[in-house]
């Protein structure tokens, strides 16, 4: 599966939005045991051991920060929950709702209110005083917004400008200059 830049971007942000869940102390025992392990000479690195040349004091700091640095990203990756779970997109909510009106994809119109979820094909509109607050996007009086893959997209209205003409240009003739056809 390719992912776009977007589709990397919206999924960081909804992993920001969300608070990391705690370890279970089951899973901070065994990584903890898996890393002890790994820091251990591996097999193959009895493979660089008889290569000594001055620079052998430098490979294996390096081994070492590589090593640490791999298991740095599995930990946060766990810990943040980007391995083994579904793909489905959570649902958004109505953080905060001020004359606003909110049509459900089944067609049934409510009332905005604060925690309101909203599935995917939820249209959100606010009145002329009204506001909405929707995960990190806010709405103003009058906008209209759609669910679209669990993110509130804001509509741009579409606006037409009435035809302009303007008036025929004629330029002056220049005076002739005298001695000159």
């Amino acid at each position: 599966m390719n992912a776009s830049r977007r589709d990397v971007e919206t999924l960081l942000e909804t992993a920001g939005a969300r608070a990391a869940p705690q370890p279970s102390p089951e899973f901070v025992t065994g990584l903890e045991a898996r890393l002890l392990a790994d820091a251990r000479p591996a097999a193959w690195a009895t493979v660089v051991t008889p290569l000594r040349t001055r620079s052998t004091g430098r490979l294996r700091p390096a081994l070492a920060s590589v090593a640490a640095a791999a298991a740095a990203v599995v930990l946060v990756g766990s810990l943040a929950g980007w391995f083994g779970r579904d793909k489905a997109q959570p649902q958004p909510a109505i953080a905060s709702a001020v004359d606003t009106t909110v049509v459900l994809p089944d067609g049934s119109e409510v009332a905005g209110r604060d925690g309101l979820d909203l599935p995917d094909g939820t249209i959100v509109r606010t009145g002329p005083d009204g506001h909405a607050a929707v995960g990190n996007v806010d709405l103003g009086p009058s906008q209209v917004a759609v669910v679209k893959a669990g993110r509130l997209e804001i509509s741009i209205p579409d606006v037409t400008l009435p035809p302009v003409t303007l008036p025929p240009v004629t330029l002056p003739t220049p005076p002739g200059l005298p001695g000159l056809p």
